[in-house]
């Protein structure tokens, strides 16, 4: 049986919503305080806390029946909290992702010296912020991960119409519009850098015929770590969203076993 709670949590004028997914039972036999292994899981662009194909969703589930507390939240203009898309810009996401983690860390259920952060394409990038705001997570997972933030930029440009965001102020992409703020702020973010910064090793997931993050996007992260316990689990063929639901299936496995290896493990003062 897996426990859920929503939550609402305030990030500038913004109401998120959030979600907690864990074990019916408090109590922990390894650690009498109740607090157990956590995640925290960042979506990726125009997404929502259950990602495509409910990959973050059915992740989430299969920590939470093995003992896990894990936290997912939508954006602004995302899922179900507050704004438009258009409301979602390089600075917005930042301070979404710093409100997030304050959450995270405060509320107690989840062991801070436990915990690790799951991030899919942008929420790649997004995974990379939050190691290198907080060095004490104990690991993270990456898929597909954004590594130039131009990347949506170009390719957004790609589409008829895209100049005219100049005078409107947003883009219409595919009926979602998306902000001047965005397009024009988001490429100034560093990644790689705050990975780079993070010590501790890192499990990198690419389908390898993905043309909206390309597997360069990835070689980028590995090369600037150069940490040789970096992992790197590359799907042969696939899409940005691996394609195959057995591809799915091996990339939360593989996520899974990664997690349960190092927080089980962890050893805590």
């Amino acid at each position: 049986m897996i426990r859920r709670e929503l939550v609402q949590f305030q990030s500038g004028k913004f109401l998120l919503t959030g979600q907690w997914d864990g074990p019916w039972n408090d109590l922990p036999d390894d650690n009498p305080t109740g607090a157990r292994p956590g995640v925290i899981f960042c979506h990726g662009f125009t997404g929502n806390r259950f990602e495509s194909r409910r990959l973050f969703a059915r992740l989430s589930a299969d920590l939470a029946a093995a003992g896990y507390w894990t936290f997912r939240f939508d954006h602004r203009g995302c899922g179900d909290s507050q704004g438009d898309f258009a409301d979602f810009t390089a600075t917005g996401l930042l301070e979404d992702l710093r409100a997030a983690l304050a959450v995270f860390l405060a509320d107690g259920r989840a062991d801070s010296r436990r915990s690790a952060v799951v991030g899919f394409s942008l929420g790649g990038l997004s995974a990379s912020y939050l190691l290198s705001q907080y060095p004490d997570f104990v690991t993270g997972a990456l898929w597909a991960p954004v590594a130039q933030p131009d990347i949506i930029r170009d390719r957004l440009a790609t589409y008829p119409g895209f100049e005219d965001y100049l005078k409107s102020g947003h883009f219409d992409y595919m009926g979602t519009r998306v902000s001047a703020g965005y397009i024009d702020e988001i490429g100034r973010l560093e990644p790689v850098k705050w990975a780079k910064s993070f010590a501790r090793p890192l499990l990198f997931t690419q389908a390898e015929g993905d043309v909206i993050v390309k597997p360069a996007q990835v070689r980028m992260y590995l090369e600037a770590r150069a940490n040789p316990a970096d992992e790197l689990l590359m799907i042969s063929g696939g899409d940005h969203f691996f394609g195959r639901a057995e591809n799915g299936d091996r990339v939360r496995s593989r996520t899974f076993a990664w997690l349960e290896e190092r927080l089980r493990n962890e050893n805590r003062p």
